[in-house]
Formats: structure tokens, C-alpha cells, sequence
């Protein structure tokens, strides 16, 4: 982790509950290490989102649409018994909470397999080329493998304390495996409850998920083994776990959104080749965060408090209105030249979230904001399909998103 180079994160509530133990130099940091590997994970997750959720408040992937559809009950034909239909479901929590991407990225960057040729029985949770979780499905010892930074770092601030760790019988040893030998740790814990404990604190959510993000982005040579029904069950077990169905933490404890909005880091190296234009990249980088706090102005002048993120959808700011409404934005940089796609583009991915929200028993009101208009055609468009439409060079003309009064049409005509 970098020293204290940026701003410090000051609101123990915005860094997670956490106390400051990272700050906005150490997320351009790890979206550097990312952009400088070569990988097909690329195309599905930038680094720079990727590095924003490494420290995000923890929030789970949302449980529709799981890997794999399971037909009838998920335990059918397990014979599992109250321990192990709970760690079934631990495991599918972990996956969904430290995978990037991990419905989209399962059996290309990540497996979940059933050692049911050990005894007891093992679940293994592997990313890239490393094993980060092993539990029995007795409910006995838990491992986990985490990036080392956000764990020390957060003891080094007071938001970690080792001695409460030893006292829950939690292990920190260290791993013997080659990648990354220098920076992770192997975190033991003697039962499922003290590893749920250990998954619930921001700190080793954010080393897991930083070591997720670092092995899911190089070599994968495990996609033959990849079982899709086992993934498929734990994604559905994990439902039963206390919050996992994305209640209100997930939620951002009512303020409607998942963590407070920060600007997505560039990297200051980027690609050369010919069809990257990297000062056009940084434009619309630095476009698409005004046109953020152009909207989270906007809503504050209305006492509204806006953020980024919700029920682990990655929707650009999310807020509720004062009647506790749920709206979500998606925002577009545009230029005459491309106005056309990212208007296409915005809109489907708006119309997409509203969606992945409603499946989750979130219903929410779509916004698309993008710099200028200049097709007025979009904003029949946009209605049409329950969609307000802002321009930022018309900001003096927004309505005040402050009630369920505003211009928004929940379903499509």
C-alpha cells in the first residue's frame, strides 16, 4: 500500500467503517499494478473499476443471475446436513463477495470445486491459477489466502486489532505458495462463524479481492474443470446466509447507494496503439467526473446525498429522494463524434441495472445524464422507456429529483 500520498480518507462511515485505513493514492496505486498486466479480464472490468472495488464497502454480487441455473431445490441428491448446507453457503458468499465480475467471470478466471474424494468433504474456491478458500463441508477449519497490504495497512491504523484475531483462534501465517509469495497471508480460522466474522471486516474483504483481482487477470488453465452446477448451488445457498440477500448494508443502510462516489483512477501509462487515443481517454475521464459532481451538486442543493454503486451494481451514482424513492444514473461523456453510441450505449446500460435491481426486489428510477444533446430525438427515446433524460449544458433546466414527483416513468410504454 502507498503512504499517505492523497487525501486521506477522513469519515470512518465513507472508508467503510474503517477509519482511514486507505486513502484515494492507494486505489490509483493498485489501478496501476492492474493496467500493467496484460489480460482478458480486461475485457469484461477495467483496472481502474476493478481498483475501486477493491475498497469499496463490501457488497456482494447480486444473487440474479447466478452462473448457473439450478433446477428444483440446490441440496437435491447432496445429502448435506445442517453444517454443511452452511458451509455451502459460506462459500458461495465468498464468491460472490471477492470475484470480480463473478457471475460473468466463472469458469474463465474462477472455479468452486467438491473434493468429495478427501474426508471429509472439501470446498475450494480457486482464482486464476491459486486457491484462496478451502473449507470441510463439516463446518471445521476455514482457510483464506489475502493480499497482505489492506490487512497490515489496517492494522498499522488502529482498524485491525491482531491480539482480538488471536483471541477468535484466527491464524496469520505465512503461505508457502509462490505467487505473489512475498505479499499475501494465510488466514486460518477454527469454524464457520469466526470465518464469517473474519469476511465481514472492509480490511480483508479488500485483500481478498485484491488478490482475486491480481490472479484473475493472468494465466487460467482450469476451465475444463469447471463444474457449472457447483458454483450454480453455492450461489443459491448463499441466500440463506444472514445478509446475503443484499438487505440494507448491501443497500448503503438507507442513504441508497453502495459507498461514497470517487473519481475512477486513471492510469498515467496507457496503450500506444494506433487505435487508442489516449488524450480522447482522459477527456471523457475527466468529463464523465463532472458531469458526477455536476448531478451530485444538483441533488445536494436539494438536501439529497448521492453515491455510487448500489446492491453491488455497478451504476454510476444511485440517491433516494426525500419520500426514500430509489433513483439510479448512469452517465455518458459525449462529443459529436460519438454521440450517437454512447447514447445507445448509456441507455442500454441504465436499462440493464434498472432491470438486475428489480430481480432483486430494488425497483429503481432511471436517469441518463450525458454533456450535451444534440439529437433532441433521444429524449422521446429515453421516455419512452422510463428513462429521464439530462444534459449538462442544460443543468439550469433539471428538475430538482428531490420527490417520486419527478418526470420519470417507471415502466416502458
Amino acid at each position: 500500500m502507498a503512504e499517505v500520498a492523497g487525501e486521506r480518507v477522513s469519515d470512518p462511515i465513507e472508508a467503510g467503517g474503517a477509519m482511514g485505513w486507505w486513502s484515494a493514492a492507494d486505489v490509483t496505486e493498485v489501478a496501476e499494478m492492474l493496467a500493467s498486466r496484460r489480460a482478458r479480464l480486461w475485457q469484461v472490468v477495467a483496472p481502474a473499476d476493478l481498483a475501486a472495488w477493491v475498497f469499496a464497502e463490501p457488497a456482494l454480487s447480486p444473487l440474479d443471475p447466478p452462473p448457473a441455473d439450478i433446477d428444483g431445490d440446490w441440496t437435491d441428491g447432496l445429502g448435506l446436513d445442517e453444517a454443511g448446507r452452511r458451509a455451502w453457503a459460506f462459500a458461495g458468499w465468498a464468491a460472490r463477495l471477492v470475484v470480480p465480475d463473478a457471475a460473468g467471470t466463472a469458469g474463465n478466471y474462477w472455479i468452486l470445486s467438491r473434493l468429495d474424494d478427501e474426508s471429509p468433504t472439501m470446498l475450494r474456491l480457486t482464482v486464476g491459477q491459486l486457491e484462496i478458500l478451502g473449507l470441510h463441508e463439516t463446518g471445521g477449519s476455514v482457510w483464506l489466502r489475502a493480499h497482505a497490504a489492506p490487512i497490515v495497512s489496517a492494522m498499522d491504523a488502529g482498524a485491525a486489532d491482531l491480539e482480538d484475531w488471536g483471541r477468535r483462534g484466527i491464524e496469520v501465517l505465512d503461505d508457502s505458495t509462490k505467487t505473489l509469495a512475498e505479499e499475501k497471508v494465510l488466514l486460518r480460522c477454527p469454524d464457520l462463524d469466526t470465518a464469517t466474522w473474519l469476511l465481514r471486516q472492509p480490511p480483508v474483504v479488500a485483500g481478498l479481492r485484491l488478490l482475486s483481482c491480481w490472479l484473475a487477470a493472468g494465466p487460467y488453465s482450469f476451465a475444463g474443470r469447471y463444474r457449472p452446477e457447483i458454483a450454480g448451488r453455492a450461489w443459491r445457498a448463499s441466500a440463506a446466509l444472514p445478509d446475503a440477500d443484499q438487505g440494507g448494508a448491501a443497500r448503503g443502510d438507507g442513504v441508497g447507494f453502495d459507498r461514497p462516489y470517487s473519481a475512477a483512477a486513471v492510469p498515467p501509462e496507457l496503450p500506444t496503439q494506433r487505435s487508442f487515443d489516449a488524450d480522447a481517454y482522459r477527456a471523457g475521464a475527466a468529463d464523465h467526473d463532472r458531469l458526477c459532481r455536476m448531478l451530485i451538486a444538483h441533488l445536494a442543493g436539494s438536501g439529497l446525498r448521492a453515491g455510487a454503486g448500489l446492491a453491488g451494481v455497478n451504476v454510476d451514482l444511485a440517491w433516494r429522494d426525500a419520500a426514500g424513492n430509489q433513483f439510479i444514473a448512469e452517465v455518458k461523456s459525449i462529443d459529436d463524434r460519438n454521440h450517437v453510441d454512447q447514447l445507445r450505449l448509456g441507455l442500454g446500460q441504465v436499462l440493464e441495472y434498472r432491470h438486475r435491481l428489480a430481480a432483486a426486489g430494488l425497483p429503481a428510477m432511471p436517469v441518463l445524464v450525458v454533456s450535451r444533446l444534440p439529437d433532441p430525438t433521444w429524449r422521446e427515446v429515453c421516455a419512452a422507456n422510463g428513462v429521464l433524460l439530462l444534459a449538462g449544458d442544460e443543468e439550469a433546466t433539471w428538475p430538482a429529483l428531490r420527490t417520486a414527483e419527478s418526470p420519470i416513468v417507471t415502466t416502458a410504454s
